[in-house]
């Protein structure tokens, strides 16, 4: 379970909500999988909860605290791992989903490259008071992958680096008959002093008026002596040119007995989003407290939003904060 009392101020108004933090919401499910937990056939069976979402809330609209509908479906499929691979046939990850978030420091349930799932609905407003139509998640957007309904293989890993390929369409959602394809490149090994994990990728979506392309890549180091961390991500729209640049710096330490505390500090600069020559800057910090023997993460967070265009309309600073826990069961 996870919820956030979040305050967003647009620099004329706050909005309170009590919500359920999209980039790592509450959820429940389960496996069947073979009794020696090794190669063979598996089903995974998993579903968020349905709690009001912090990517769907915003000034103008606060969806009800609770209204499950299948959207709400993350993981419905069939696994079957081999030396050969894995194959996984239904609703699940596409190969790209996850390949902008490679992070090693633990603090992805409060500071994450997807600042579009956090705040992404609220609208900036512009100098002279009025909201205008710019959400957030219009200027902050990581382009990372997304869970279809799908064909997808993974190779076995060499040397840390495995290959993952997929076909896949959107069912859960009307409107959307584009087909999806992904593949992405992911890299994990641990060395004598520092841990490094990364990924790279493009996805593919093609309709009747073309296809448009997006590449992500993230990369993660992490020094378990130290407990600092570093996290850095980047993607393209190749049919729009919107680009951007993500980083996160961090430290972990036990200074508390109840579990690790974690600091974060991170930035984003995204470029062309809206419009051609727009820009748009943000940075946070946060503080997560593990308590290890309830299962909970405790944190507390700040993010601060710039945007800008070469339009007549200039935009007003915005900031959202976020108090929440996740407790893991």
């Amino acid at each position: 379970m996870h919820f956030a009392l979040q305050d967003f101020d647009d620099g004329r108004l706050s909005t309170t909500n009590l919500v359920d933090i999209t980039n790592a919401n509450s959820r429940i499910g389960f496996y069947i999988e073979p009794v020696d937990g090794g190669d063979g056939l598996s089903f995974q069976f998993e579903t968020g909860a349905g709690f009001r979402p912090s990517s769907n809330t915003s000034q103008i609209y606060v969806p009800e605290f609770f209204d499950w509908s299948r959207r709400d479906l993350r993981q419905v499929q069939l696994i079957y791992k081999g030396g050969f691979g894995t194959f996984r046939a239904g609703q699940g990850s596409m190969p790209l989903d996850g390949a902008a978030e490679s992070d090693l420091g633990g603090t992805v349930v409060a500071a994450k490259s997807t600042i579009q799932e956090a705040n992404g609905s609220y609208l900036l407003r512009d100098a002279t008071g009025v909201l205008s139509t710019i959400e957030i998640g219009d200027a902050f957007n990581n382009f990372d992958g997304a869970r279809r309904m799908r064909l997808r293989y993974d190779s076995p890993s060499v040397l840390g680096v495995s290959l993952a390929v997929g076909y896949g369409q959107e069912v859960l959602k009307s409107g959307d008959d584009k087909d999806y394809y992904d593949f992405a490149f992911r890299y994990r090994q641990d060395f004598s002093s520092v841990k490094v994990a990364a990924a790279l990728g493009s996805g593919y979506a093609r309709d009747a008026a073309g296809v448009v392309r997006t590449t992500v890549g993230s990369v993660s180091l992490l020094h378990p002596g130290t407990g600092l961390n570093i996290s850095v991500a980047s993607g393209l729209n190749a049919a729009s040119g919107a680009d951007y640049v993500y980083a996160k710096l961090g430290w972990n330490a036990q200074v508390l007995p109840a579990g690790d505390t974690k600091l974060s500090l991170e930035a984003y600069r995204g470029n062309d989003y809206v419009s051609a020559r727009a820009g748009a800057t943000m940075w946070g910090i946060s503080l997560i407290q593990n308590i290890d023997a309830a299962g909970v993460e405790a944190y507390l967070g700040y993010r601060a939003f710039d945007y800008s265009d070469p339009g007549p309309s200039s935009y007003q600073d915005a900031g959202a904060v976020q108090l929440g826990a996740r407790w893991r069961f």
